[in-house]
């Protein structure tokens, strides 16, 4: 209500928060027979891990959410711009 954020349908707690946790996780959790990848890096809760992957995880929520903050400011701008970022009223 203070920010003016109007999410009636809970969009960003769904895939915003639960994705960011969701790619987060993998860097802690992922089990050494599911990392394929060249460094052999797998979740550092597990013995012997590389925390490589953790560092990959974060690197990419950043990019994420670069990419996000960006593409939606675009389009919010239009929309507002453009008057049809709100409905009015009478509707």
């Amino acid at each position: 209500v203070k920010l003016k954020i109007d999410d009636p349908l809970d969009a960003f707690a769904v895939h915003g928060a639960c994705g960011f946790w969701g790619v987060f996780a993998v860097g802690i959790f992922c089990r050494p027979e599911y990392a394929y990848n060249n460094f052999a890096a797998h979740g550092f809760v597990y013995p012997g891990s590389n925390p490589s992957l953790i560092g990959v995880q974060i690197v990419t929520l950043l990019i994420e959410i670069v990419w996000v903050t960006l593409t939606s400011s675009i389009m919010f701008f239009g929309l507002k711009t453009a008057g049809l970022l709100r409905v009015p009223a009478e509707v």
